[in-house]
């Protein structure tokens, strides 16, 4: 109870802060998810229907499987002038916010939107729910306490938020309020089955190739308990893919009988390395991604490092040390 009182006030305050606001900025995270992309464009929607200056920034772009999403045209890759609130939806840390990070320590109210368990507190303000399934049900939340109508666009980008953090309804954080949110989403007149399939199953020729590039060059460890694949810049541009394509590998090496942890590792540009992880029950991956400055959930987690063999060794035996 106590919980969700704080949570109702810092949802209001939140809503309250960008009612007064004139220019606002909605920032998602590196290498973006659906969750980060339909929390984006919904809470941008919204603001845009209270004639409010907003600015919604994807650093990396918006991924080819999100296009079809209302609004994603919107989208832009870097913020040009000053804003007078920033909000972070989905971001763990401030090290997934990649160049926008600069932007956030120069704004003086900033607002991070967010249910990771195992989350860096970054900005002037906190906004979080470990309990909610994506940031799409905060947003939803936060979309009443604003006064704005969700039309079937706005239900759109917070079904996909949904959607594709629980793996279309497949996954363990999925609450009876969830359900709830999703019933009065439908209502507004979206396309379910329509959605599921082009935000979660479809997949590119290009990202089946890098699913299989991944799954033929896996390596085993801890007895098959733990299973990691690794894909270079050069692998990429030869299957002519980019790093989003490769999203799914994770969940993939992750389902094979007897493992309890996948680790996939994308080599990004200027000598970095984008890490996905994943986990049984029981098994907190997230402070795995701790340790090199990311983080995540319980079972699902993520970070950006330095791409050198030894951190890649390095990560991989802490994987390997927490695995029974």
């Amino acid at each position: 109870m106590k919980k969700n009182s704080v949570l109702s006030r810092n949802l209001k305050h939140a809503a309250d802060t960008l009612l007064r606001a004139d220019r606002i900025l909605i920032a998602c995270h590196i290498d973006p998810d659906g969750d980060t992309i339909g929390s984006l464009l919904a809470l941008g929607l919204s603001l845009l229907m209270l004639d409010k200056k907003v600015v919604m920034v994807s650093p990396d772009g918006m991924p080819q499987r999100y296009q079809f999403l209302p609004g994603a045209s919107l989208v832009q890759t870097q913020l040009r002038g000053k804003v007078d609130v920033a909000v972070a939806v989905d971001c763990g840390s401030i090290r997934q916010l990649g160049p926008l990070r600069r932007v956030f320590k120069a704004t003086k109210t900033t607002f991070q939107i967010d249910h990771h368990d195992f989350a860096e507190d970054f900005c002037k303000h906190l906004v979080a729910d470990p309990d909610a399934a994506a940031v799409g049900e905060i947003i939803y939340d936060l979309i009443k306490i604003l006064g704005v109508q969700i039309t079937p666009v706005i239900a759109t980008g917070l079904l996909t938020s949904i959607i594709v953090d629980t793996g279309s309804f497949r996954f363990s954080n999925i609450r009876s309020r969830t359900f709830r949110i999703c019933a009065d989403l439908l209502d507004k007149g979206v396309d379910l089955k329509y959605l599921i399939e082009e935000a979660y199953w479809k997949k590119s020729e290009t990202t089946v190739r890098l699913e299989a590039f991944c799954l033929q060059h896996m390596n085993f460890e801890r007895h098959g308990k733990v299973v990691w694949s690794y894909v270079r810049q050069r692998d990429f541009k030869e299957l002519g893919g980019e790093i989003a394509d490769a999203d799914g590998v994770c969940d993939d090496l992750r389902a094979i009988e007897g493992v309890k942890a996948s680790c996939v590792f994308r080599e990004s540009e200027k000598g970095m390395c984008r890490v996905s992880l994943r986990a049984a029950p029981g098994i907190n991956v997230a402070k795995v991604a701790q340790v090199f400055g990311g983080g995540g959930h319980f079972h699902s987690a993520g970070c950006m490092m330095k791409n050198n063999k030894t951190n890649r060794d390095k990560l991989i035996k802490i994987l390997c040390s927490i695995v029974s």
